[in-house]
This record gives structure tokens, C-alpha cells and sequence, in this order.
């Protein structure tokens, strides 16, 4: 991995936040990218780095498509290639909802995130890219919808969907495509929620930095080995516990 350029989506919080340090640590360049220019930069002085070293800022909104174009020619301009995309960015649900609850602009806000976003990333990163590797973090809701989860399932199985059909279209490239579908992650996205969650509930919870573990397994493995998707539970989290 050494000497190689990656791209980090959702790279200012939570798993992309723990992606982009291990992708620093392992002496790759980043192009960081989030909503947030705020939560980059916080992120990157974290590390003890600045815009432009080994890490270039890049803020873009990736639900809009125009986000997406923007996000990887510009990572490609600064880094001058790129070898790897990482799909973290990634909204939930705020409570349950019923499906004659669902409104518009909730169901636009998580399809444009977690399905638009990992779509046209992919799409763009293909431009460019001859040989490499995506990764597209999913959740294990994309293998089981919840009841009151319809609008953040359909989003995870549209993007699992879209990762199969890629690992198709790619096999015998250069190009490798996997998917890890996590489930519980003890990131900020839980303040968001109408209900807090209790601070011993989130403990069990897997840590950003599993995932980040499960990534550089996945960018280390031999050009010949093809894995489709890591479904990774915490195994002492219970949700009604």
C-alpha cells in the first residue's frame, strides 16, 4: 500500500475518519472528503498533519451528483492518481418510521447519501482508474430490514446491489470491488438520533477502527483474491438489552 493514493469519503468523522488515519499511518496520500471543510481540518490537525502534506481537503456535498464529479477530479489534480476509493460517507435514519410516515425529503436525504453517493463515486474514481481498489462500506442492514428501517435498508441494499453488479462488470480488471456491511458502529451518527442511546449500549458497539483494521486486511490481500462483502457484528452488543 505503501507510495499509493487513496480517496476517503465521509472523511471527517467516524469510520472514514478512522480510514483516512490508518491510510496516513500506512504512508499512503489522502484526499479527504466531507460536507464539512470544519471536520477535515479537525480531523487532519489530528494527526498532526495540514492541507496539502499528505492529506489534501477536499469539501464537497456528495449527494449531488455535481459533488461527486468535483470530489474526484479535484482528488485526482492534487494527488495526480489515484488507486483506491473508500465509500464511508453515510447518513441513518433519525427514529423508526412507518412507511405511511415516510416523507420526501427524509427518504431524498438517506437515498442521495448512501445509494446516490456510492454510485457516482464509483462511477467517477472508473474514469481514471485502471487498477486499484474500492471499498464501499455498507451495513448489515442491507441483509435485513428492520421494522420502521424501510428508507436506511433500501438505501444499503441499493448500494449492496450496485457493489455485486460492479464486482461483475470489473472481474479480470485491474480494479477489485468489496463491500464491508458493519453492523453497530460507536460513531457521532447516534447524537443524531431522536432517542439518545445509552452510553453502555454504545461500549459494545464495534469501533471505527475495527473497520479500518477490516480495510487494510482487505487493500493487502493478492491481486488474485476477489472478497464480495464483510458482514462484521460486535459480538457482545445486544440492541434490547
Amino acid at each position: 500500500m505503501k507510495g499509493s493514493s487513496a480517496i476517503v469519503t465521509g472523511a471527517g468523522r467516524g469510520i472514514g475518519r478512522a480510514a483516512m488515519a490508518m491510510l496516513v499511518k500506512e504512508g499512503l496520500k489522502v484526499a479527504a472528503v466531507s460536507r464539512s471543510r470544519e471536520a477535515l481540518e479537525a480531523a487532519v490537525r489530528d494527526l498532526g498533519l495540514e492541507d496539502g502534506t499528505q492529506v489534501a481537503i477536499i469539501p464537497s456535498d456528495l449527494s449531488e451528483e455535481e459533488g461527486a464529479v468535483k470530489a474526484v477530479s479535484q482528488a485526482v489534480k492534487r494527488l495526480g492518481h489515484v488507486d483506491y476509493l473508500i465509500n464511508c460517507a453515510g447518513v441513518s435514519q433519525r427514529e423508526s418510521c412507518e412507511i405511511t410516515q415516510i416523507s420526501r425529503q427524509e427518504f431524498e436525504r438517506i437515498m442521495n447519501t448512501n445509494l446516490n453517493s456510492v454510485l457516482y463515486m464509483c462511477r467517477e474514481f472508473l474514469k481514471y482508474a485502471d487498477s486499484g481498489y474500492i471499498i464501499n462500506i455498507l451495513s448489515t442492514a442491507a441483509y435485513d430490514t428492520g421494522a420502521g428501517g424501510i428508507m436506511y435498508s433500501a438505501s444499503k441494499y441499493a448500494a449492496r446491489s450496485v457493489t455485486e453488479g460492479l464486482a461483475k462488470s470489473l472481474k479480470g480488471t485491474g480494479v477489485r470491488i468489496t463491500s464491508v456491511s458493519p453492523g453497530p458502529v460507536n460513531t457521532d451518527i447516534w447524537s443524531h438520533k431522536a432517542a439518545p442511546v445509552p452510553e453502555e449500549r454504545k461500549a459494545k458497539m464495534l469501533k471505527p477502527e475495527d473497520i479500518a483494521d477490516i480495510m487494510k486486511f482487505l487493500l493487502n490481500t493478492d491481486d488474485n483474491v476477489q472478497i464480495h462483502d464483510i458482514k462484521v457484528e460486535p459480538w457482545f452488543y445486544r440492541k434490547n438489552a
